[in-house]
C-alpha cells in the first residue's frame, strides 16, 4: 500500500483483501473448534478449556466442534476481503483532512474501518454463535426473527457492539504494527513478530468487548439485550480476570 501523501493504491489493498478472505477459508476451518470452545467458555456454558472439550464431545460427538461452522466462514471473509482496503482508505482520509501523521492516522483511520467491517459481518458472527450453542439456530434469520419480535433494536445493539469490538481490535492492531515498524526494535525484529505482538495487544484489549459481544449474540433474536460497553464493563467489574477465562481457547485458536 502507498504511504500518506500518495494515492490510494487499490489494486494492491483488492490484492491483500483477497488473499486475506480466501486464505480465511481453510484457516477458519482448521481453527473453527477452538473458536467454539472459547465462545462457550466466554458465554458462561464451560468454566475451563478441558470442561468446554468435554461438553461438547459428550453432547454432540466429535461432529459437534464444528457447529456454526459456514457462518463462521462467512463472517471471517466478509471482514477479512475488504479490511486492508478500508483501513487505508480511512488512513489517508485521517491524514488528508484532519492533518494528522501517519501513526495516528493509522489508529484512527483503522477504527473507522473495523466498525465498518465488524458491523458488516455482525449477522453471520450471531449465526455463528447461535449455531455454536448446545441446541444450535433453526429460526431462520436472525434479522427477521429479531424484526418480528419487535426487538430490532436490540439486533442494532448487537451489530453496533460488534463494530465497536472490531474498531477496537482493527485500530490497536493496524496502529502497533506500524508503530512498532517504524521504531528501531521493530527494525530489528523484523515483520512478523511486530504483527504478532500487534496481534496480541489487540486481542488483550478488545476481549471484555468481544464477551459482550458473544454474550448479546448467545441470546436468540427475540430476546432483548443491553448495549455492548455497558455489558463488558459489567462483566469486568463482577468477574474480574475470570472475564478472560476464553484466552486460552483464543491462543490456540491464533496458533493454527
Amino acid at each position: 500500500m502507498q504511504s500518506g501523501g500518495s494515492g490510494l493504491n487499490v489494486a494492491e489493498c483488492l490484492r491483500q483483501g483477497a488473499v486475506g478472505a480466501v486464505g480465511a477459508i481453510p484457516g477458519t476451518t482448521l481453527a473453527h473448534p477452538f473458536d467454539l470452545l472459547k465462545i462457550r467458555m466466554q458465554t458462561g456454558a464451560a468454566p475451563s478449556l478441558l470442561a468446554a472439550v468435554r461438553g461438547v464431545q459428550a453432547a454432540h460427538g466429535p461432529r459437534g466442534f464444528y457447529r456454526g461452522l459456514a457462518a463462521g466462514v462467512q463472517q471471517k471473509v466478509l471482514t477479512r476481503g475488504p479490511m486492508f482496503l478500508a483501513s487505508e482508505a480511512g488512513t489517508q482520509l485521517c491524514e488528508r483532512q484532519l492533518g494528522l501523521s501517519r501513526t495516528p492516522a493509522v489508529f484512527f483511520g483503522s477504527l473507522g474501518s473495523g466498525y465498518t467491517t465488524g458491523s458488516l459481518a455482525a449477522l453471520a458472527e450471531w449465526r455463528k454463535v447461535l449455531g455454536s450453542g448446545e441446541r444450535g439456530w433453526a429460526g431462520g434469520s436472525v434479522l427477521r426473527a429479531g424484526w418480528g419480535s419487535g426487538q430490532i433494536r436490540s439486533v442494532w445493539r448487537r451489530v453496533h457492539g460488534a463494530g465497536v469490538r472490531n474498531a477496537i481490535f482493527d485500530g490497536t492492531f493496524f496502529g502497533a504494527s506500524h508503530w512498532l515498524r517504524t521504531t528501531q526494535t521493530g527494525a530489528m525484529l523484523g515483520p512478523g513478530p511486530c504483527y504478532a505482538a500487534a496481534a496480541t495487544a489487540a486481542v488483550v484489549t478488545d476481549y471484555a468487548v468481544d464477551v459482550a459481544v458473544k454474550r448479546s449474540m448467545a441470546q436468540p433474536p427475540t430476546k432483548a439485550v443491553d448495549g455492548v460497553l455497558s455489558t463488558a464493563a459489567r462483566a469486568v467489574a463482577t468477574e474480574g480476570r475470570r472475564v478472560f477465562v476464553g484466552l486460552s481457547a483464543k491462543s490456540l485458536e491464533f496458533a493454527t
